[in-house]
């Protein structure tokens, strides 16, 4: 009788493909993990790791802020802040008189309050139109506001604002483009004025046509948004 043949054995072990799905389970799982973790974390834990993680790396001192103010002030004593009022103050009559010796009082406003001093300049008088170039006859008032921000470390906030009149050139996309130049022509003309300006101080802002102050559906409404407005925040 014949001997019946002996069936071949198949490959020892799992399958191939099994060790490949195995990662692919371990990937997923970590996923969801990281998921959980992420939707139940504390933020001042992850920032006191991520800070300890970047002093680890020498990224930062150890445990330093993850995100500092972006000005570091130091509290004035009492005599440095009534000297330091003291020089707003005088520079805030003098920026006043040059106005008025100018009579550019129906374009350049400044109001004064605890809070701190804000500054009007309305159109014609800073801009060509369509333009961020500075007109000459302005620079008397922004060098006496530059005398104003040169006396501590308050913020300055120069915001530029246009009517709603489109504008789309080679230089300027549209409203938002012009406004923003405008505001970064004023600070860039306060820094050459007063190079030690801490940067950090100046904050440039573009609001196009989207704060207006009068209706844009006459030429004087539209002239009166068209304007560039600088607030100093007082620093108590």
């Amino acid at each position: 009788m014949a001997k019946k043949k002996k069936e071949p054995e198949g490959p020892k072990g799992a399958p191939a493909y099994m060790t490949t799905y195995g990662d692919m389970m371990t990937l997923l799982l970590c996923f969801f993990v990281l998921l959980v973790s992420f939707s139940t974390m504390e933020i001042e834990k992850f920032k006191a790791a991520a800070a300890s993680l970047k002093g680890a790396l020498s990224v930062l001192p150890y445990q330093d802020r993850v995100m500092p103010n972006p000005v570091q002030m130091q509290r004035p004593t009492k005599g440095e802040k009534k000297e330091k009022n003291r020089r707003r103050s005088r520079a805030v009559v003098q920026l006043r008189r040059i106005i008025r010796d100018r009579n550019l009082q129906n374009i350049v406003s400044v109001r004064e309050n605890e809070g701190g001093v804000h500054i009007t300049i309305g159109d014609p008088a800073l801009f060509d139109s369509g333009k961020t170039d500075i007109k000459p006859d302005i620079l008397p008032v922004l060098n006496q506001i530059t005398e104003i921000i040169d006396t501590g470390n308050d913020l300055i906030r120069v915001e530029g604002h246009t009517d709603n009149v489109p504008i789309h050139t080679a230089q300027f996309r549209d409203n938002w483009d012009l406004s923003i130049g405008r505001a970064l022509s004023v600070i860039r003309y306060m820094r050459s004025r007063q190079v030690n300006i801490d940067p950090r101080r100046l904050r440039p802002v573009g609001c196009g046509e989207f704060h207006a102050i009068a209706p844009n559906d006459t030429p004087e409404g539209r002239a009166m948004n068209r304007r560039v407005e600088i607030f100093i925040d007082f620093n108590e």
